[in-house]
């Protein structure tokens, strides 16, 4: 087996644990626990600073659709694509996280450097996917009286929309500050796994 196909297989290999990552974070603290968060995105920053922008959005991608379709079946429903279109959201995510880490030397300047980085990567990734996610729930509300799924920032799109803002704006500005504190969470952790994964790996390179 040449080297090109192991790294090929080791790509695929990190594509799955971030998968087992993403769904262990959603199904320990968001369903079990109901922590008003999505956590639904470690894995899916994490595997973005180790293998990149592609793997990225394969992850992000697949995350979606694999939630939306075991969900439906757990709760003998309909399959409904328009839910999928929330990966729209994690593409988002995906896309502010490469920008600022694919430089790995001047991201791991130092400490401080890379935590400023960090913070960066989660306020932009909270504008981007609270935008998408905005203009994504607006059209449920539009299209399906409703929402879709349900969302940590329900209540809030609720208590705009009674005070008559636009269903958008109420969509948009409701999701900022639990997505500011999921971005946060998400892109620190998501960073720690890749330490850990990195470091691991360095440790096994080591000659005996």
């Amino acid at each position: 087996m040449n080297e090109k196909t192991l790294a090929i297989g080791r790509i695929v290999f990190a594509c799955i644990l971030a998968e087992i990552v993403n769904f262990a974070f959603v199904i320990c603290f968001s369903d079990a626990l109901q922590v008003p968060l999505f956590l639904d995105t470690v894995g899916t920053v994490a595997i973005t600073f180790y293998a990149g922008l592609v793997p990225g959005l394969a992850v992000a991608f697949a995350f979606n659709v694999i939630r939306t379709v075991s969900f439906a079946i757990a709760h003998e429903n309909a399959v409904y694509p328009w839910e999928m279109l929330y990966f729209l959201c994690g593409i988002a995510i995906v896309f502010c996280t490469w920008i600022f880490s694919r430089k790995k030397d001047e991201f791991r300047m130092s400490i401080k450097v890379t935590v400023l980085y960090l913070i960066l990567i989660s306020l932009v990734s909270t504008f981007a996917s609270s935008f998408v996610g905005g203009a994504v729930e607006s059209l449920d509300l539009i299209v399906f009286e409703g929402m879709a799924y349900k969302s940590p920032v329900e209540s809030y799109v609720k208590a705009f929309l009674g005070e008559n803002i636009s269903t958008f704006i109420s969509c948009f500005i409701a999701r900022m500050p639990v997505t500011m504190l999921d971005r946060l969470v998400c892109t620190f952790a998501g960073f720690l796994v890749y330490v850990l994964v990195t470091y691991i790996e360095r440790k096994e390179e080591k000659p005996a």
